[in-house]
């Protein structure tokens, strides 16, 4: 497995993982409990800390592995860009959800939830794109 696919494996599964617990606790708890904004700033930050670690440990494991097979290729650029272009079109697509339609409706941590639920969802179709390029090859 390519350096590359490795890092998108993990960090969609982290992804996953960790927006996953964070949405499902704030869709379970919101009803009962009300947080403060320091606690949900709190929540968040925990959050993006533990995603910031699983980026930070993968990319030094890469690093630390690296050899000079490991350069990147005219295929390498082929398929980030195409999964950027993909990703790029669903992160524009929540952001408009986000920025003109929902402050009609709701306000507050509904408006930055949402925004942090689009900016994870086009990561993972980011590094989900790249994950299909490299397993079924890339198709332009």
């Amino acid at each position: 497995m390519l350096p590359r696919e490795r890092f998108a494996f993990v960090w969609v599964g982290a992804q996953v993982i960790v927006f996953g617990a964070y949405f499902s606790f704030l869709t379970l708890a919101k009803p009962r409990l009300s947080l403060s904004v320091g606690q949900q700033i709190s929540l968040l930050a925990i959050v993006l800390g533990s995603l910031g670690l699983v980026a930070a440990g993968t990319w030094l494991a890469q690093y630390l592995r690296r050899t000079r097979d490991d350069a990147e290729d005219e295929r390498d650029r082929a398929i980030e860009n195409k999964a950027s272009a993909v990703a790029y079109r669903v992160l524009m697509a929540g952001i408009i959800l986000v920025g003109c339609v929902m402050p009609f409706g709701a306000g507050g941590w509904d408006i930055v939830n949402a925004a942090v639920l689009a900016i994870a969802v086009a990561e993972v179709v980011h590094h989900g794109l790249i994950i299909v390029g490299y397993r079924r090859g890339l198709r332009v």
